[in-house]
Order: C-alpha cells, then structure tokens, then sequence
C-alpha cells in the first residue's frame, strides 16, 4: 500500500472517531477518551525525546488523570500545570543526580514545555464540552484550524514563494500562511455565527487569534522535531506520522481561545 492510501484510509478513520468522540460520547467517556489521547501523545513524546524514564513519567501524570475522571469540574488550572513542572523537575533531579549535560537537560526543557500544553489541551476539552454550547465552539474550533492546515498547504504549493520560518519548517510560505489564514478565520467565524449565534466581532476576532495561535503550535512541534532529528513525532497513525504531529496545531490554540470564549460569552 502506499503512502496516499495509507493517508486516506487514517484519515477516514480519524475523521469517524473525532464525529464520535466530539458528539456520540458521554461526559464520562468524552473524558477518559480525552486522557487516553494526552497519555498516548506523551508517551510518543517521551519516545521521541528518548528521555529514558518514561513510566515514572508517566506515574506522575496518572494523579491529575484520576482526579479529572473522578470529579473533573473541581480541579483547578493550577494542579494541572504543578504535576508536569513540579513531579516531572523531581524525577529529572533524581534520575541525573550523577551525570547529566546540556543536551539532556534540554530535551528534559522540551518535554516540560510540551506537556504543559497537552494537559492544557486535554484540561480545555474536558471543562468545554461539558458546558452548553460547549461542543459545537469546539467543533467550529477543530475545523477552523484543519481546514486553515489544508488550505496553507495547496495555496503555498500553488503560489507559495516567501519562506514563512525557513530556519524551523523550510515547506512553510508566506502565501500558505495567508490562505490558511483566511479560510481558518472565515471557516470557524462562520459556524460559530450560525450555530452558537455568536456577534460577526466577536466570531472573527476569535477565529483570527485561533488561527495565528495555531500556527505557532505547528511552527513549535516544528522546531522540537528538528532540535531532536526526527521527521515525524511517531507511527501510530500510519501516513501521518504521530499524534502529536496532528495536534500540534490544537494544543495551545485551543485553551488560549477557549478561555477568551469563557470571559466573553
């Protein structure tokens, strides 16, 4: 099989689950789905990073799991960012208490910074999809960014000729970053206006603040790859490459607009 119809049939299938897990899910099961996907992106980080202490690692982002499982509405943002920075600078500590250099520490740097944005990522979901209308900002989130992905891809394979950040992901152009642009913006401003009746301004301005963030995920999971000599974040989703490589773009833009939806709406 080659690499199209490997991409084809993945995307098939991610399109289906992403329709259940988005809209056929009880709160019970959205959640635990949604720490299924952090805990699997981590573990593909830690693969990639080859840190070496993956299930300690691991161990620590199990307690902010169970507690969002068990009583997701009382844990506080803080908690979520303490157990990646706090637990995880322990375990580093502990296990380079001997040896330890500038590149390990680094790739330790990466893996704080990453995991800081799935937790986040997996923190907005679960607190936006339990509240009314919730699920369809979310929906008009995930195809604002996917479709300003697609659209900066064919437009800068078309007219693409100005290299957008050459020195972190030499592919990307000015004239992709502006098509994606507009058809992100239009795309989410749009549904949000239909279905959540949200004001022409206030859809817009938050379409535009996703899609610039976005493009700042995928432009960040760029740079980790290249600062660790990997072409893709995984294999466990064949034609794609990992998971993280296909929410890079969603891990900061998601919390950033839903917290500017939560203080608007």
């Amino acid at each position: 099989m080659n690499e199209l119809s490997k991409r084809i049939i993945t995307a098939i299938f991610l399109v289906a689950g992403a329709i259940y897990w988005m809209f056929y899910t009880t709160t019970a099961e959205f959640n635990f789905l949604t720490v299924v996907i952090g805990l699997l992106a981590v573990l593909e980080l830690l693969s990639m990073l080859a840190l070496g202490v993956g299930l300690l690692y691991m161990v620590s982002l199990l307690i902010p799991c169970l507690f969002w499982l068990w009583s997701p509405e009382t844990i506080p943002l803080m908690f979520l960012l303490l157990v990646p920075t706090v637990f995880w600078l322990i375990i580093f500590i502990a296990t380079h208490r001997f040896s330890s250099s500038a590149e390990a520490f680094s790739r330790f740097v990466f893996a704080q910074w990453m995991t800081v944005l799935l937790m986040l990522f997996c923190f907005s979901l679960i607190k936006l999809h339990a509240l009314e209308g919730g699920i369809l900002f979310l929906s008009g989130a995930f195809l604002g960014v996917w479709l300003a992905d697609i659209s900066a891809y064919f437009v800068g394979k078309r007219w693409g000729r100005n290299k957008l950040c050459p020195a972190i992901s030499p592919g990307k152009s000015v004239e992709g970053f502006l098509g994606g642009l507009l058809l992100g913006t239009l795309t989410a401003s749009l549904f949000w206006i239909q279905m959540l009746g949200m004001s022409a301004l206030t859809a817009m301005v938050l379409a535009v603040v996703l899609v610039l963030v976005s493009v700042v995920g995928d432009l960040g999971e760029s740079a980790l790859k290249r600062a660790v000599g990997v072409k893709d974040s995984g294999k466990m989703l064949p034609g794609h490459g990992g998971i993280l490589d296909r929410i890079d773009a969603l891990l900061p833009a998601i919390p950033v607009v839903a917290l500017l939806w939560l203080v608007i709406r």
